[in-house]
């Protein structure tokens, strides 16, 4: 309420904050040396649409982390690469601390592939790097510092919570090395994509992007553009939405459980060949004119859409997969004709009813028109003439100025804005931005 509040003292600096950049806030809490908080490190990620909950934030912070003497010899290799991962395209994710043996400096990073960030950095990849902390590295080599590695376990923590552990890291001031105190989650962030059951009472899983969810189940993109909130089963057991539903319960299944549960469905969908086939029924609407419209007998039946696509494009018409599947998604005619995916191809305890419903309710509370904004780039000014009673109403400045000069007198932008601004008399005329009521009586005129 503070932040709506314009007379409110508080308000008007919460809002002057969020000007700030957050490299500038990170720098600010480094030098008051104040406790690092969830809020923190919210205030400083807010730009990027991530937050940590302080649930979240202790659970990071009681992972334990274990240090190693570098160069990695075969007394600690076995240890090491259990933390870190034996293969560079399959390893762990976690944050590591370089600690600089003579001076105490530290460096703190973090990667989902651990194996392949420590390769990098052992090998020599690093000679023409800028910063702090990868030219000391090239100067004194691999031997003059220690290695601290925090492995998160992915059952219980998701890739982007490993850049949640850095940022913490980040806001205290012995991480001299690092010249960027603002992790950037990049490529983590996107649409979200909620996993539920059939019946949308259990949650399998949240992911906080695509890229993500193609990562952690193996769900490509392109899968996401054909199954999240389209009302048809992903693998026919799973139901994907972009939007969270608050009586849904989370599963037991761990991420590892969930993935070897949608493998198995891949696999017999595949040992049937019908993994990517559904039954389609193509509606022939009153007046089509590629085929005679019946009434009682205008369906047609189809094995698969690609089926579908080769009865369409006999008729003349040419269509792609990708347009037909995004014509069924939205549930749009096109030529006269309806296609949907037939009944029979949907599991039997699938409500199809009651899914669209919660999409077609969804839709209708986020795709709302926007309101119209009280501040626009060209307002509404009204202009009083002490000669004349009644006002005149102008859609910019530019106008204004213009009629300005029909009578005579000649301002500029500058001049204008300052009278509005003071309230005050220019040249026998007086400027103000006009009222709402205003602007309703000349879009109405």
């Amino acid at each position: 309420m503070l932040a709506r509040d314009p007379f409110n003292c508080l308000a008007i600096r919460y809002y002057s904050r969020a000007l700030i950049s957050p490299e500038r806030l990170a720098l600010e809490h480094i030098r008051s040396n104040k406790i690092i908080t969830s809020l923190i490190i919210n205030s400083i990620l807010k730009n990027q649409n991530i937050s940590v909950t302080p649930q979240k934030l202790e659970a990071l912070l009681k992972i334990e982390g274990l240090e190693f003497d570098l160069p990695i010899t075969k007394d600690n290799q076995t240890m090491f690469d259990n933390l870190v991962g034996k293969s560079r395209y399959s390893g762990f994710l976690g944050v590591y601390v370089f600690i600089h043996k003579a001076t105490a400096s530290m460096y703190v990073g973090s990667s989902n592939l651990l194996r392949r960030r420590m390769e990098y950095y052992f090998q020599a990849e690093t000679k023409h790097a800028g910063g702090k902390f990868l030219p000391l590295l090239n100067r004194d080599g691999i031997s003059a510092f220690k290695l601290k590695i925090f492995k998160l376990d992915r059952n219980q923590f998701k890739t982007s919570d490993s850049l949640l552990l850095e940022q913490y890291m980040l806001l205290d001031k012995k991480y001299d090395l690092n010249t960027l105190r603002v992790v950037n989650f990049g490529p983590q962030t996107g649409d979200s994509v909620y996993v539920y059951d059939l019946s949308c009472t259990i949650l399998y899983y949240h992911a906080p992007s695509r890229i993500n969810l193609k990562r952690v189940l193996g769900v490509h993109p392109l899968s996401c553009n054909k199954y999240v909130d389209t009302k048809i089963p992903y693998l026919g057991s799973f139901i994907l939405l972009s939007f969270s539903i608050d009586s849904a319960i989370p599963s037991n299944l761990s991420n590892r459980e969930l993935l070897s549960v949608m493998n198995k469905e891949r696999k017999a969908l595949y040992s049937l060949g019908t993994r990517n086939r559904k039954s389609v029924i193509i509606e022939i609407k009153e007046g089509n004119k590629l085929v005679d419209f019946e009434p009682g007998n205008s369906s047609l039946e189809f094995d698969s859409i690609k089926d579908c696509i080769i009865y369409l494009r006999s008729l003349g018409l040419t269509i792609k997969r990708n347009t037909l599947s995004k014509r069924i998604k939205q549930a749009k005619e096109f030529h006269n004709f309806f296609c949907r995916y037939q009944e029979k191809s949907l599991p039997d305890n699938f409500d199809y009813e009651k899914i669209d419903l919660l999409v077609q309710d969804y839709k209708n509370r986020v795709l709302v028109e926007p309101k119209e904004e009280e501040y626009k780039k060209n307002k509404v000014i009204t202009v009083n003439s002490i000669t004349e009673r009644c006002d005149k109403i102008f859609f910019s400045i530019r106008d204004t100025i213009k009629y300005c000069e029909t009578i005579g007198i000649k301002l500029d932008r500058k001049s204008i804005k300052t009278s509005i601004i003071k309230a005050e008399e220019l040249k026998g005329l007086n400027f103000k931005y006009a009222s709402q009521d205003d602007k309703y009586v000349r879009k109405q005129s």
